[in-house]
């Protein structure tokens, strides 16, 4: 995977930028700069606690999204949105919207390219 393929550098470019974002006409994928990602694709941000656990683009994307937005409405909205599960919690909310925006570098939770392709090359090779 490339920089230029990797969603999570999309997103972060495209926010430092103030690219467009869009969700399809059918909602399930994710347009950044004219490239379309599966919004379920998986990030190399690294939930709280977690060696192998990644948030989803879409959940990243929809803590950036609802920065302002109150607790309880960021959680109905990723509740509506079908992030029961997975979504970014409030109190992480504002570590990975300082990451998006550059205004952290947050490198004990992101996983450069090269350490996620070693990850996803054991979890391939396991018995």
């Amino acid at each position: 995977m490339s920089s230029q393929t990797d969603p999570l550098i999309a997103l972060r470019q495209a926010i430092k930028s103030k690219t467009n974002i869009t969700y399809s006409s059918d909602s399930t994928q994710l347009v950044i700069a004219g490239i379309a990602f599966p919004k379920s694709s998986s990030t190399r941000y690294r939930k709280p606690g977690a060696t192998s656990d990644f948030y989803s683009l879409d959940a990243v994307y929809l803590a950036w999204l609802l920065k302002d937005a109150p607790g309880a409405e960021y959680m109905k909205q990723a509740r509506e949105r079908g992030l029961g599960v997975g979504f970014v919690s409030v109190t992480e909310r504002k570590h990975v919207v300082d990451w998006l925006e550059g205004a952290s570098s947050d490198q004990d939770r992101v996983v450069p390219l090269i350490g996620m392709w070693n990850h996803r090359l054991k979890w391939l090779l396991l018995p």
